[in-house]
């Protein structure tokens, strides 16, 4: 993984969303699918989920992304669907590139 796509936080080195990708794509990506599973609405508390699927030469991999207004900042807070959306890519995608968090 490329240095540049690398930060640390609380004392862990982690891997963007961007490396993810790259290396994904250098290990024989085919597809990504997302899902849009729940909207976010008063009644769910404002959460959206989304899922994803990511198919490589190795096979499927799968996995759910959530955001509210909790779990993210303010100035990401009106674009919750997207989050959600990068969340779970980036899941499918470490299962994918077998990269932990």
């Amino acid at each position: 993984m490329r240095e540049e796509y690398m930060i640390e936080r609380q004392g862990k080195r982690f891997v963007l969303y961007a490396g993810l990708l790259e290396e994904a794509h250098s290990r024989g990506l085919r597809s990504i699918e997302t899902e849009l599973l729940q909207v976010p609405a008063k009644e769910n508390g404002e959460v959206a989920i989304v899922k994803a699927v990511i198919r490589t030469e190795e096979g499927k991999f799968g996995g759910i992304g959530d955001a509210s207004p909790q779990n993210v900042n303010r100035a990401i807070a009106p674009h919750l669907i997207r989050m959600a959306e990068t969340r779970a890519k980036a899941r499918a995608l470490r299962d994918a590139i077998n990269v932990g968090v």
